[in-house]
């Protein structure tokens, strides 16, 4: 599977990409003119829930696959809609890089630390798992924790959506020694203690 390095081409096609990559231009420009040091670190999927269950994810509306599932399975959700099964992945549904949000903290940490020290002056680093899950792979995790099942409606895919997003994160391992330490099961497990405790 290829992985999406910091090199690769950066040609965002929504707005939400757009703002992010310009934000990114931002800095350098900043970096050039005022002298500005900066760390950018690039999610993929951030997800899951500190393991307190105090701390979890609660949008609105939710967007995000990982809760979307979880709040169906609490009932809070008559059904799961997967956006197309024809992609080119082994069982045909997209597959995404998840990333658990205290390993995010524990990167933006090391950047910091890296900024203050003065061992980056500027930097972009990949912040993912290096492994990809698939739309039915991460339904079927969330099955196996909760012990519940799910009632999925398959629908036509949306245009634009590339069929792997996998996210490499050698470089900030290489330079600042972060590495992702939770996977998929573990990821869901935290949210789902979390959600679990905070039905609405």
């Amino acid at each position: 599977m290829e992985l999406i390095t910091e090199d690769c081409p950066t040609n965002p096609i929504d707005p939400y990409g757009r703002s992010k990559l310009m934000i990114e231009q931002i800095l350098a420009d900043f970096a050039v003119i005022y002298g500005l040091n900066y760390v950018v670190l690039r999610y993929f999927n951030a997800a899951g829930a500190h393991e307190s269950a105090e701390i979890g994810e609660d949008h609105n509306p939710e967007k995000h696959l990982i809760p979307i599932v979880l709040q169906h399975l609490l009932g809070q959700r008559d059904k799961i809609s997967v956006f197309g099964t024809n992609y080119d992945t082994p069982n045909g549904t997209c597959i995404r890089d998840y990333i658990h949000v205290t390993d995010l903290a524990k990167a933006h940490i090391l950047a910091l630390e890296a900024l203050l020290s003065g061992k980056k002056k500027t930097a972009v680093y990949n912040l993912g798992n290096g492994l990809g899950y698939s739309v039915k792979e991460v339904i079927k995790t969330c099955e196996k924790v909760t012990g519940r099942k799910a009632f999925v409606e398959y629908t036509d895919r949306c245009l634009g959506e590339p069929a792997r997003l996998v996210a490499s994160s050698q470089k900030i391992y290489e330079e600042l020694g972060w590495k992702a330490e939770y996977l998929l099961e573990g990821i869901i497990a935290s949210a789902w203690k979390w959600h679990s405790r905070h039905v609405k």
